[in-house]
């Protein structure tokens, strides 16, 4: 089966003392098959899978990372049910007023309930490490979908995009902005709608388009040149990022590339 590594997740053979990968100390096979599957307690910087985070989210696989943290496929033990975790990364968290900001945008994303929108639940903390818990849903990333098509049909490209909008609408009329809206934020689910996941970083309208001075939130390639400058947005700079995802499943590539946001 082997060891995951804490750190970094590699698998690594049975027999490994260290990470293969990253170097960083494993545990050993007999250690972890001695402590039953849904009681070990998993360290909030040492997500492995099976184990317990925060006492109530059992491990099950790791979805993904981004620039916010890594996303985690869990089972809520408390209400027995799957959600999506993500922890928040330490650089992010280490202010306090982005915590308290983080808070505050998680109110308005909560308001947001749509058939094109993921749910937002709550944002805790656990061991220092703060966390976002939302809605799991069981489908394909937008992104790797591009990957394998290469070039979408134009009416499926439409039909999805039309979704992306719907979900928007909603979270527009409700003051909400998104802020990093790209393919890997947005999931096809398995009867083919379109899920707008991750409002965690979401404000309301007309706020800075930074977290503060000269630091941006978003993804360069899909971002609004206002947003990219730090300029006051509102939901123009969604649907900009929206025309952006629109000609990237048509093409199969963005339409402008450069080494920073502003380029």
């Amino acid at each position: 089966m082997g060891i995951e590594c804490p750190k970094c997740h590699s698998e690594n053979p049975d027999n490994s003392r260290f990470c293969n990968k990253c170097a960083t100390p494993l545990p050993s096979a007999k250690d972890i098959s001695a402590i039953p599957t849904g009681t070990r307690e998993t360290p909030s910087d040492q997500i492995i899978r099976g184990g317990i985070f925060a006492g109530r989210y059992e491990v099950i696989e790791k979805l993904g990372e981004g620039g916010m943290g890594v996303v985690y496929r869990v089972e809520d033990k408390k209400i027995k049910e799957e959600v999506a975790l993500k922890l928040i990364k330490a650089e992010i968290t280490a202010d306090k007023d982005v915590i308290e900001r983080f808070s505050n945008e998680l109110k308005f994303a909560r308001k947001i309930v749509h058939k094109n929108v993921g749910r937002m639940y709550d944002l805790n903390e656990e061991e220092g490490t703060h966390f976002i818990t939302m809605e799991f849903v069981s489908g394909k990333d937008l992104k790797s979908l591009i990957r394998m098509t290469k070039q979408m049909s134009v009416g499926t490209a439409i039909h999805i995009a039309q979704q992306i909008c719907e979900g928007l609408s909603e979270a527009h009329r409700l003051g909400t902005i998104h802020r990093d809206l790209k393919p890997s934020n947005i999931i096809i689910d398995k009867q083919g709608n379109a899920r707008i996941m991750d409002f965690g970083v979401a404000s309301s309208l007309k706020t800075r388009a930074a977290a503060g001075p000269g630091l941006i939130i978003g993804t360069p390639e899909y971002m609004s040149p206002e947003q990219a400058e730090t300029n006051d947005i509102d939901q123009r700079s969604d649907i900009y990022s929206l025309g952006v995802i629109l000609y990237e499943m048509v093409t199969g590539q963005v339409p402008f590339q450069g080494d920073t946001p502003l380029s």
